[in-house]
């Protein structure tokens, strides 16, 4: 036992708490260019199904009710499966296999959700065709994208270890994913816009196909950055094997859901995903529909969000290393949230919600990117030391559980206030003005409420202090863990 001790100890002395290179990192970090690439253009799906292939909107909250059910069980067992010592991965590493499998598969489905099996409009029984169809491809595609983020989120806290190097990992994460969304903000509306227009099939199957070329350019550099070295495979293969990990998945669920700082970090980020869902759904619906304008209008409100948070992001590296725990900055953020929404409220004109949407970009900075990766490092850091065991996919997979019913929540929200204020999609910018207060609300008051609710929460269960995050750290490699 003091030999595998020992072992453990060397190898998480040379290689965990080594200061991997730049260009480590920034390969590492390009899963990051990919996750982002593919979440925009599936944003559009939404907007897809109901203004263009027409289902209608009762549909829409089944759907995503399916997909996250679906997802719920996949999730959790994913993350199950990959913690798990199997002679595979012994060989190719515990995370690296699972990421490039789901870089591969993933974009070929996605861009099957975009092929519209039937027309609705002139067969509107065939609706429940058309609806099938997105379940099953969703269902499908989500599965391989989880198979590879929940992968890339583990490797994480194990690869990058002292709380310096997690914070620039995590800074260039988010650069890299605000440049992405930057070029996906311009270049999705610009191709739908030049193929056909906001209202043609074809131009969104024609942006797909675009996205997923850049996937497979960038697997290379990805392929570089997530492998895992022979120490480490040695290391979690022995850990493995001498059954430091191996407990029932029943056994890992209610550890997870008994991990106070844990749950209280998750309902945090469901609150705020749920109001960044709104957001992001919403924001089509309120620039064709409320404001009237072409979907190429999406581009300049969403550039502004992006580059206040390009500008912001040096601040949530700073406070995390030098100033303030993670629990207030992750505050910080949440606070930084919550304002612009309740600012869009008094939104009337497009100059208007460009300026105050700009806003949003403070608070997503910190809390899908820089923030967002420490606390669930810190967290996961204080469940290994509790339990002596490495199982960082298990609790991604309960995250992406409730991150997956966001959706489903944000569909319900839309379906119903839509049906009270008779929002119609087919009339475009001919609404009502009731209807057109509901597409205000859904992108204002209903996520600022969302956020205050998780802030609340967050100041009262979140326990974990700097110094307790330190200790953590510190006990870890000293348990060669």
């Amino acid at each position: 036992m003091s030999q595998s001790r020992s072992y453990q100890e060397n190898s998480s002395s040379e290689n965990s708490i080594k200061k991997h290179g730049i260009k480590r990192q920034i390969y590492y970090q390009i899963s990051a260019f990919i996750s982002i690439l593919l979440f925009v253009m599936w944003g559009y799906l939404q907007f897809f199904a109901v203004s263009v292939l027409l289902i209608p909107i009762f549909f829409i909250p089944i759907i995503y009710l399916i997909y996250s059910i679906v997802d719920g069980i996949n999730d959790p067992i994913l993350g199950y499966l990959t913690d798990k010592y199997k002679k595979f991965t012994a060989k190719y590493g515990k995370r690296y296999p699972w990421i490039m499998i789901g870089a591969i598969i993933s974009p070929i489905i996605l861009v099957l959700c975009f092929v519209p099996v039937v027309d609705v409009q002139s067969n509107p029984e065939a609706a429940i065709i058309a609806v099938a169809w997105l379940i099953l491809m969703m269902c499908i595609y989500e599965t391989f994208l989880t198979l590879r983020e929940i992968s890339h989120v583990s490797l994480f806290p194990d690869l990058f270890r002292d709380l310096e190097q997690r914070a620039n990992v995590a800074g260039i994460g988010m650069f890299i994913v605000l440049i992405c969304q930057i070029i996906a903000s311009v270049s999705i509306p610009l191709i739908i816009a030049n193929l056909g227009g906001a209202y043609n099939p074809n131009a969104y199957l024609g942006a797909v196909i675009f996205v997923a070329i850049v996937n497979y350019i960038l697997i290379l550099p990805l392929h570089w950055g997530v492998r895992e070295t022979e120490e480490m495979k040695e290391a979690r293969s022995k850990l493995e094997k001498e059954e430091k990990s191996s407990v029932s998945v029943r056994e890992v669920l209610i550890r997870i859901f008994k991990d106070r700082n844990w749950m209280s970090y998750l309902f945090a980020f469901l609150c705020w995903a749920i109001a960044g869902a709104c957001i992001l759904a919403g924001v089509n619906f309120f620039v064709l529909h409320y404001l009237g304008l072409g979907i190429e209008a999406t581009i300049l409100p969403m550039l502004a969000v992006l580059l206040l948070a390009i500008i912001t992001i040096p601040l949530w590296v700073y406070l995390p290393k030098k100033l303030w725990s993670i629990k207030k900055t992750y505050l910080a953020g949440l606070i930084a949230s919550a304002i612009p929404y309740l600012l869009l409220f008094f939104v009337t004109d497009y100059i208007g919600f460009i300026i105050v949407i700009a806003l949003v970009g403070i608070g997503y900075s910190a809390n899908w990117g820089v923030v967002y990766s420490l606390v669930q490092a810190e967290t996961i850091d204080n469940a290994v030391v509790k339990t002596g065991i490495r199982e960082e996919a298990s609790y991604m997979g309960v995250l992406r559980v409730f991150s997956a019913f966001s959706w489903f929540f944000q569909t319900l929200i839309f379906a119903i206030v839509w049906t009270v204020t008779g929002y119609v999609p087919a009339r475009g910018a001919n609404q009502t003005e009731l209807a057109k207060f509901g597409l205000k609300l859904i992108i204002s008051l209903v996520p600022f409420v969302f956020v205050v609710l998780g802030i609340i929460v967050f100041v009262i269960t979140y326990t974990i202090t700097k110094e307790e995050a330190q200790s953590n750290r510190e006990k870890l490699l000293e348990l060669g863990l």
